[in-house]
Parts: C-alpha cells; structure tokens; sequence
C-alpha cells in the first residue's frame, strides 16, 4: 500500500463539506433625533456614553464584514505591534535600528518556532525527579478515575476530566479550584483549552461537543454532527481550529471564531482512538483497531498512512511537525517520521507484560513539543521519560518514575520542568479491572533539570 494517499477515492480521501453560504449581515443607517431649543441639557458623560456606543455598534458592524484576509492582515498587524512593543520594553533607550534588529530576531524564532524548526535538545541536562515534592490534585467529586488533563499555555491554569462526568479549573500555583463543569452520566473522553483560555472543549462521552468559557467553564455551545461518540478533540496551536474525532470513524475540522463546521475527513476503518495537532494545519491519529495511524494534511486534501505494524494503535503524540511518537495495546512505543512508512524506532514491550502473552498496553503517550523527550505510561506503576537521540532517530530510557495506577494522561509544562500526570484505578476507556490500592488523582512532578 502507498504511504501518500490522495485523490477521491471513497474511504481514502477528504470529503470537504465547506459551508456555501456565510451569515449575512445588514447595517441599519443610526438614527438622529433633533432637539428643541427648549428641550433640557444633557448631561456630558450622557453625551460620551451615547457616542461610545454608537461606535461600538459601528466597529461591530465593520467586524462582521470584514473577510478571513483582512483578519489576517488586521492580525498581523496587532502581533507586529506587540512585538514592536514587547522589544521597546526591554530596552527603552533602544535606536530605531537596534528595535528593528530585536523584532526581526523575535519574529525569525516565532516563525521557526511556528514550523517546528527549533528544537529543544534537553536530554542531557535532566538529573532525575522529585517525587517526594509531587502536588496531588483532587475533589471528592471527581471520584472515579482521572481520563484526561491539559495546561492552559502559560502552565498557570490545569484542567481535569473524569470518569464521573466532572471536569475541573485548578490554579496551580495556589493548588486551588477555580470553577467546574459537569456532564451528567457520561464519563470525560477529551478536554483541550485554545491558546488564550477564551474556550475549553469537552467531549463528554456522547456525540456532542460542548464549547465552554475557558475560565468560568460555563456553557457557550454545542458543536453537532458525529454520529458517534466523540473520542477526542484538539486546538490547532495559536488557533481557534479545531480538530475532532469519533468513533464514528472520522475526523472533523470546526471553526470555533463563527462556531461553525467545516469539513469531515474520511479514512479510517474503525473506532478512532487519538488525536494530536501542532501549529500546521495538519493532524495526526490513531485508529485504534485499524492498525493505523494517519497523517492528515487538511489544506491539501491528502492523507498519509502508516500500517507497517500489525498492531491496534491507542495513543498519539506529534514531537515535531514531521515526528511522531505512538502507543499501542500489544504495548509497543514507537517513533515515526512523516516521510517514512516504518517507524525510525520500535520499542517492544516497552512497559513488560503482566504474564506471557499479555503485555501491559500504553494507555497514553507525552511530549515535551519541538524537543527531545518522550514519555508513556501504562498500568506497570512506572512512568517511564524518554530521549531521542541519533539525530532524533532513536529512543533512548532516561527516567523511570513510581506512580501506582492506569496512567490515563501525560503532560509537559512548557519548559519541561514538571510532569502532569493523570492516574487512576481504571483505565480511561474501560472498566475491565479495577486497581484498589490506587488513589484517583493527578500529579505534578518536579523534575530536575540542569537549564
């Protein structure tokens, strides 16, 4: 089978379903009043006020006019200034030259950062972990297993899904509840928050997206048109896109700035069991029993896939734009690159096996993005950190840390100085044996590293 994949072959190919017709808009002409001589004064501040809100009647209306290129210079433009601000901050004494200098340095590692052409080499300089310093997050409400957590982007702000339907804001600085949500009877499948905290997205174990405000977790959509349970879902970086996928076997791609669907994409041939998504607008997935992971290149109507292992597929991570890293139930870990159909390295057995003949399955997979270290977890009471070496080609162990219980989800923050992990008694898809001794909570693990 072919490793590129295109074209309009049924099963194998996207099926775009833009929608043909925007909102319509109208604007209505304000309305003037005119006012006797007689008539009473009226108080300035009135004035001001009146005239503030006409003009945010107006900037409304432009707004709504305004097309997806015009945003995108109008974008620019606002990021062009803050960078231009952000460098006069650092030095306020700077020269024009020496201010153009400083933006361009900013906006040359923006875009190599944005490409995935920087990477992070971290994994000499990590000494070991503190477990004996770990922050438990917990509420008695979240009583069941942990299925699935993520850090807003400034690493503040955690959030936490559970198999009781609840969905937790902790400060972690404070270690402190902020707001919760609840989805009654259904268990967390996937939570993801965009890159401002404006919405956290919650598949809540039925076929329904719901969108909530990312700070107060409270209701502002709902997002239809799987069939099937939701599985997963995903914020391209920086955006508001957002990617889902289903066990109705396909992914969907929705605009959270009108709230709208956009397309649906076709291909798998089972129950999709992850997804994962970095600044392109480009997607990875597993699927599950398919025995396929897929590469999906949204702008260009193309898919790549990789089924050079017989293996079901239970976890996804992109390291880079162009690598990849995997878990499967057969318990393998295996690193991928986008332009080769065998993986560049395939660790069997990567977390032992419980007798002969059953391996303990990767129940979720981590990175820690446009660098060198890896991680996976599994149900064997150890989460073990990985480097890539030889020119990112080869896995190499570099920790193995105690945590008891199903590893459901494995987090870096940004600068790779703590491990976020979830863990819980069940494993976050199923019921099939339940470890008594384990507490439901999730961990962040101080990590020692030499920066």
């Amino acid at each position: 089978m072919s490793l590129f994949k295109a074209g309009r072959k049924q099963h194998e190919k996207f099926n775009r379903k833009r929608s043909k017709s925007g909102p319509k808009v109208s604007i209505v002409p304000s309305k003037t009043s005119r006012r006797n001589d007689d008539d009473e004064d009226i108080d300035s501040d009135e004035e001001l006020e009146k005239e503030q809100n006409k003009q945010a009647e107006i900037d409304d209306e432009v707004a709504a006019l305004e097309t997806t290129q015009d945003k995108r210079i109008r974008l620019a433009k606002q990021y062009l200034r803050q960078v231009q601000e952000e460098e006069q901050e650092r030095d306020d004494y700077a020269d024009e030259s020496d201010l153009a200098s400083g933006m361009a340095r900013t906006l040359k590692h923006s875009f190599l950062s944005a490409t995935g052409k920087i990477h992070r080499t971290l994994g000499g300089k990590y000494t070991g972990f503190e477990l004996d310093k770990a922050v438990s997050f917990h509420w008695k409400k979240q009583r069941l297993s942990p299925t699935c957590c993520v850090l807003s982007a400034d690493d503040a702000f955690l959030y936490v899904g559970c198999k009781s339907g609840w969905v937790v804001r902790w400060d972690v600085k404070s270690k402190q509840r902020t707001s919760y949500f609840q989805a009654p009877k259904n268990s967390i499948q996937s939570i993801t928050v965009s890159h401002d905290m404006k919405y956290l997205v919650v598949a809540d174990g039925t076929e329904e997206i719901k969108v909530l405000d990312g700070i107060s977790l409270v209701l502002q959509n709902t997002l239809k048109g799987h069939s099937n349970t939701v599985t997963g879902v995903v914020f391209r970086l920086n955006s508001y896109e957002l990617f889902s996928c289903s066990a109705d076997r396909t992914v969907k791609v929705w605009s959270l700035d009108e709230m709208v669907y956009i397309e649906t994409l076709y291909g798998h041939q089972s129950q999709i069991s992850g997804i994962d998504a970095l600044t392109l607008e480009r997607i990875v997935t597993s699927g599950g029993m398919d025995q396929s992971l897929r590469i999906w290149k949204v702008a260009e109507e193309s898919q790549l896939v990789f089924n050079s292992i017989a293996e079901d597929f239970s976890a996804v991570k992109f390291v880079s734009n162009d690598l990849f890293v995997s878990g499967s139930v057969e318990g393998s870990f295996s690193l991928w690159s986008s332009g080769k159909k065998k993986p560049l390295h395939h660790i069997k057995l990567a977390h032992g096996q419980q007798d002969a003949g059953h391996p303990n399955w990767i129940s979720a997979v981590g990175v820690l993005s446009n660098s060198d270290i890896v991680a996976s977890g599994s149900c064997d009471g150890t989460v073990r950190v990985w480097k890539l070496t030889n020119k990112r080609n080869t896995i190499h162990p570099l920790l193995q840390i105690p945590v008891a219980g199903f590893v459901n989800a494995i987090e870096f923050t940004s600068d790779g100085q703590f491990l976020v992990v979830a863990v819980g008694q069940e494993h976050r898809l199923g019921r099939w044996w339940t470890l008594k001794n384990t507490k439901n909570h999730v961990l962040l693990i101080p990590l020692s590293i030499e920066l």
